[in-house]
């Protein structure tokens, strides 16, 4: 046994957050259970490019730097292989070979976040263009108002 004490500061507490208090808390308890969503989005991906799984995986291995094989592929999309899920490293990569963002909007379901593709990105800056332009128009007619009282 050691008879040092320990470094910490005696001045610092951790203070613990009740549950409650977590934005998670809001879900229900297995609302994000995605597994089976997951597979399916990864099976749609896969399915609607048209390329083979062997080409996938050798782009997979290409634009990640790992070995990707065709059977690492197969058990990622099987459904009887729960001890397989797809490697959320490879998402970018899918993604991107296969044009298709199934796999990401079916992993992100239930949170409410949203997944936008280049071409819907220009209309996100339009609008929040807009939305901040609004704003300040708003706050410098109360400004206006201001000064002409």
């Amino acid at each position: 046994m050691s008879k040092r004490k320990p470094d910490s500061d005696e001045r610092m507490v951790q203070l613990m957050l009740p549950l409650s208090s977590l934005p998670s808390q809001r879900l229900q308890s297995g609302s994000l259970r995605t597994f089976e969503a997951v597979k399916d989005g990864l099976n749609r991906s896969l399915k609607d490019c048209g390329l083979s799984r062997e080409i996938i995986a050798e782009e997979i291995s290409r634009l990640t730097g790992h070995d990707i094989t065709v059977h690492q592929i197969n058990n990622w999309a099987a459904p009887s292989k729960e001890d397989r899920p797809t490697p959320l490293h490879f998402l970018a990569a899918i993604t991107e070979i296969t044009g298709s963002p199934a796999l990401a909007e079916a992993a992100l379901d239930g949170t409410g976040y949203k997944l936008l593709t280049p071409e819907e990105v220009v209309f996100y800056e339009i609008g929040k263009d807009e939305v901040e332009k609004r704003r300040k128009a708003k706050a410098r007619k109360a400004l206006w108002e201001k000064v002409s009282k």
